[in-house]
């Protein structure tokens, strides 16, 4: 009887054991330094390197992506987001800026519609959106407006405006999205 009662007991002691040496070892490999990750968006390669140098923290240049709003050279992105807790000497990966991906537009207003996509092919631009409206003035299929405007940086979208013709003309199509040029 004391045989069977004495090894359930070593499993529990040895259980037991298991937990407060994982428990200590496991605050032993914790007590290193850490920080708050510091938001790095919006800042040059070198202001964000200073500052990753204040918080005991390196950075890595994982590679460059078109931003509309953001100018070239800032960094856009970050893999480890700002305030969050972090291990100091750790490296927060960053991808900076190609500044927008259509410098300028061109001017394609009072252009066909057809002949305005090969325009605006020859220069990477895609139209994501067509709108048509009737106009008594303008020739069906005419460009009446476009938004980004003409000598304006680029958008990641583009949209135009164009003629369905007069009032009496039927169109079934008001508004059209395009898939591809």
């Amino acid at each position: 009887m004391k045989q069977l009662l004495k090894i359930p007991l070593y499993l529990l002691a040895l259980i037991i054991l298991g937990i407060l040496s994982g428990h200590f070892t496991f605050k032993a490999l914790s007590m290193s330094k850490t920080t708050s990750a510091p938001d790095l968006r919006g800042k040059t390669i070198v202001e964000a390197n200073q500052i990753a140098r204040d918080h005991n923290l390196y950075i890595r240049l994982e590679g460059e992506d078109y931003d509309s709003y953001i100018p070239h050279g800032y960094i856009i992105r970050q893999d480890v987001p700002a305030k969050i807790k972090i291990k100091e000497g750790r490296e927060i990966k960053i991808v900076t800026s190609k500044g927008p991906r259509v410098q300028y537009v061109p001017d394609i207003v009072g252009q066909p519609l057809d002949r305005a996509e090969i325009i605006l092919r020859d220069r990477g631009i895609k139209i994501t959106r067509v709108v048509y409206t009737s106009s008594e003035k303008t020739a069906k299929n005419v460009i009446l407006a476009q938004r980004p405007e003409p000598n304006e940086k680029g958008w990641d979208e583009f949209i135009v405006l164009v003629s369905s013709g007069g009032y009496g003309e039927k169109t079934t199509e008001q508004e059209t999205i395009k898939e591809s040029i």
